[in-house]
Formats: structure tokens, sequence, C-alpha cells
């Protein structure tokens, strides 16, 4: 059954005083007077024949009928909210805010979005940097890039690239300029560990990579010890022990301003690259333009990496 315009017209202004606990206040948060307030309220409550406020000299409180009606509407206005900011964020052109990894947008992504931006000159990407997993349906974020192996049940998830793990040092480590290859040579080395928080199924442990290469060699740990995979790499360029890297964080320091060189054969990564969204935003116009960007460019980057590595 419909609702009457003049009930409407009030729950915002009964929202507002359940909320603040005072008509004043709930004039200053509505911009209208405390008097109007007061007057919106009495109407409201002879529009449902209920007392819904229990009014004393000092201060005011629910009645058990104000309070279900409080609950009820400030749900349904939170909900009217989030779907009236969906409607202006569904366009084709705007602000994305994306939650992604720290270390993959420091060294993938935020160089890359000026080849975006060209093309989209009305789009723009706004990066949360976060290592921990953003909540899609609390946080306001309409979109996450996820390196996993198993996409989160609930969520439309795109393939984006699968990745690499490539050990790395910089030249100046090597002072005779033999460059290691082979687990025995490397293992006379700095291995650093990285500690990024990730899980231990998604390979980063220097014992992986040498199983993989045929050898039973367990490295030492060495210190210190950094949480972020764009710092390891920084501890690498500075000369200060091997690291194993993603590959798809490596195209600029190791593939184009040489950095960095590759000291081992690179092993396939055990996780995935994905791009997440909400499944009712996943037809959104700009998540639809910057998820194909993204698909494309990241694939390229892959393709490229792949054809390089031995």
């Amino acid at each position: 059954m419909p609702l009457p315009p003049a009930i409407l017209s009030s729950l915002h202004v009964f929202d507002a005083v359940a909320r603040l606990g005072n008509f004043g206040a709930a004039g200053d948060a509505l911009n209208i007077t405390q008097s109007a307030v007061s007057h919106r309220i009495k109407q409201l409550e002879l529009n449902l024949n209920v007392s819904l406020i229990r009014r004393t000299t000092r201060h005011l409180e629910l009645t058990n009928e104000g309070l279900r009606l409080a609950n009820a509407a400030r749900n349904a206005l939170a909900e009217v909210a989030a779907a009236l900011d969906d409607l202006k964020q569904e366009k084709s052109d705007g602000t994305l805010v994306l939650s992604v990894l720290p270390s993959f947008a420091a060294k993938w992504l935020v160089p890359h979005l000026t080849t975006f931006y060209d093309s989209n000159p009305a789009n723009r990407v706004s990066v949360l940097a976060q290592d921990e997993l953003a909540d899609l349906r609390r946080d306001p974020i309409v979109g996450a890039l996820r390196y996993t192996r198993n996409t989160q049940p609930g969520l439309h998830a795109t393939f984006l690239c699968k990745d690499w793990l490539v050990p790395v040092a910089s030249p100046s480590l090597f002072k005779d300029g033999k460059i290691p290859t082979t687990p025995e040579e490397l293992s006379k080395y700095s291995l650093q560990t990285d500690v990024t928080g990730l899980p231990e199924e998604l390979g980063y442990s220097w014992i992986d990579w040498f199983r993989a290469q045929g050898s039973d060699f367990e490295p030492d740990t060495i210190e210190p010890q950094f949480n972020r995979a764009d710092l390891m790499i920084q501890t690498a360029i500075a000369g200060q022990g091997i690291v194993m890297s993603r590959a798809m964080l490596l195209e600029q320091d190791l593939f184009e301003t040489g950095l960095l060189v590759q000291v081992g054969k690179a092993i396939p990564a055990p996780a995935s690259y994905y791009f997440v969204t909400l499944p009712e935003k996943a037809d959104w116009p700009k998540i639809i333009i910057f998820r194909e960007w993204l698909k494309e460019a990241m694939s390229e980057t892959y393709t490229k990496i792949s054809q390089i590595l031995y």
C-alpha cells in the first residue's frame, strides 16, 4: 500500500530526531527551524495515530512504536541513499574507486593509468592501496584487483592474467660480472624473504622455487625483512640481495630500465589476477570500460614478459 505524501515527507525529519535525540539538533542538520521539526513530528503522530516520542522538560525518548519506526526509517532511508548514489555512479564516465594491493598499485597500475586516461579522458580512477580484502558491500569502493587462486563467492570476477615468480638482483651485486643462474650458484648469496602477509599457498617461499628446480636446498632467513613486494624490489635494486618477485611488478625495473637482472629460472605463479565487483554493478558502463582496458593492458604486459623470461 503506498504511503501518504504527508508521512513520506516527515520520515526524514523523524529519522533525524531519533538519531540526534534533540529537536534543535535535528533542525540544524536539516536546515529548518526547531518549531518546524516539532510540527512535522506532531503531524506524523496524528497521521499514524500513535505516540512516537515521549517528551519531558530535559530530554526526549522514543516510545516502543517510535523505536520500531526509527529502525525501519533508518534502514529504508539508507537503502534509498545507496540506490541514489549507485544511479549517480552508474554513468559511463566519472571516478572509479578501486581497492588494489599496494605493490601492484605502485609497480603496475599507476604507471599504466596514463594510457587509460588518454583513451578515456572523462574517466578517473581513485586507488585505495590495501593489503586486506575490502568488503565491496560495506566499503566505499566499486571494484578490486585481486591476486588469488580462488575468487570470493558472491562476487562477479573477471580473469585478467597469470604471473611468474622470478629471482632478480641488481647487476652491482655481482662484482665479477658473472650472474648466477643455477640453484647451486644462488644458494651462495643472500636470498631475501618476502613477508607480504599473502597466504602461504601463493608460493612466495624460496623453498618452493628450489624445489621447482629439483633442489632440496633450504635457505636461511635473512634480516631485515619487508612486508611489501615493492619494497623487496627496491631492496634488490639497492644491491642488498636476491629477491623473488612477481614478474608483473618488474615491467620497468627488469625489462625496461635494466636496474635489475634475472638470476634464475622463472616459475609459474600459483595465483592469478582478477577484477572483482558486485554482480549488480558488473554491467555499469564505466566499470565495463575500465575492466576491458585493464584486461587488455595486463594481458599485453604478461605476454611481453612471458616472451622474455627463460
